[in-house]
């Protein structure tokens, strides 16, 4: 395995590195290669590769990433003041089947032989808990179990195999109110995971990117996906008549809308009835210590832009 090693910078060369992604898959593609993608799927990889939707635009959530990173490093430096660490700029890449990763760092620990890789991710408290260790278990607890989601040890897992790391290491930087935790979960190289990973990719990039067949759409991951793909309506219909699948899928939305409408029929019903007994009173005090107001609100006035966008409806049949 020959490994393309090109030097960037993914923030102030951030269009030349997403240049050099767009012709790859990439190691944070791989989990919705795999089929473990938190925030992407098959389909969406798919159709960045094939230039049918841009790269995601810069986010909220993707700008704290990319802030937070620098804060992660200095964490590091700050708890661990005997590991040698770099910030990596570097793009890694086995051109024998258009595998790439770019790592955030890499590392030299004392009493380890090799160099690691460093995967960084800024993560929420709450997320955290829900997603790494289990929302009972206590973060200030060493003893308490870290584990990653299965997405981001892929990715690593990955980065490691690209840069025949010794070790990978992901590094969450926990931030609350109040309180930020640095995590260090520490990963081994995995022959079976990696060979798992490459077959995954090559077929993934001979069944749907050379063939440009689309891969199945996540319903539950592809909205926004969808929406893209298909921004407006061109004006002629299609006969859908054969697939046996979407007389459920419509069943299934209308009972859905069915259950919502009810339930805010309920809610609207209970709100007038309490906003009855509170009367002109801005509060009101209920049994067991509660309370409740009813405070009157000024909206000021603003105009909507003009914008356009699609309509699902549908009718009964015959």
């Amino acid at each position: 395995m020959t490994i393309e090693r090109i030097a960037i910078d993914p923030v102030k060369g951030r269009e030349a590195w997403l240049a050099l992604r767009q012709r790859d898959i990439t190691a944070s593609d791989v989990p919705a290669v795999c089929g473990e993608g938190l925030f992407g799927s098959p389909a969406k990889v798919w159709a960045e590769k094939r230039g049918l939707i841009g790269a995601a635009e810069m986010s909220e959530p993707m700008k704290r990433g990319i802030w937070g990173e620098a804060a992660v490093f200095e964490a590091i430096a700050w708890e661990y003041p005997d590991w040698e660490i770099r910030r990596a700029k570097v793009f890694l890449r086995d051109g024998s089947i258009g595998l790439g990763a770019t790592p955030d760092g890499a590392c030299i620990i004392p009493g380890r032989d090799g160099v690691g890789i460093i995967q960084a991710k800024v993560i929420s408290l709450p997320v955290f808990q829900r997603d790494w260790i289990g929302e009972h278990d206590d973060i200030d607890d060493v003893a308490t179990p870290v584990t990653p989601p299965l997405a981001y040890q892929l990715q690593t897992l990955t980065e490691g195999m690209l840069a025949d790391a010794a070790y990978t290491i992901i590094a969450a930087l926990v931030v609350d109110t109040f309180k930020w935790r640095l995590r260090i979960v520490f990963g081994e190289r995995h022959a079976g995971a990696e060979t798992m990973i490459r077959e995954k990719v090559v077929h993934f990039r001979s069944a749907y990117l050379e063939t440009g067949i689309q891969p199945a759409i996540d319903p539950t991951r592809d909205e926004e996906l969808v929406r893209k793909l298909f921004p407006e309506s061109n004006g002629m219909e299609v006969d859908l008549s054969a697939d046996n699948e979407l007389p459920e899928l419509i069943d299934q939305m209308q009972a859905a809308k069915a259950e919502i409408k009810l339930q805010d029929e309920i809610v609207e019903s209970a709100a007038t009835a309490i906003k009855a007994k509170i009367g002109p009173h801005e509060a009101a005090r209920v049994a067991g210590g509660g309370r409740l107001t009813h405070k009157t609100q000024n909206r000021k006035a603003y105009s909507v832009e003009a914008t356009s966008f699609r309509v699902l409806r549908v009718s009964k049949g015959r």
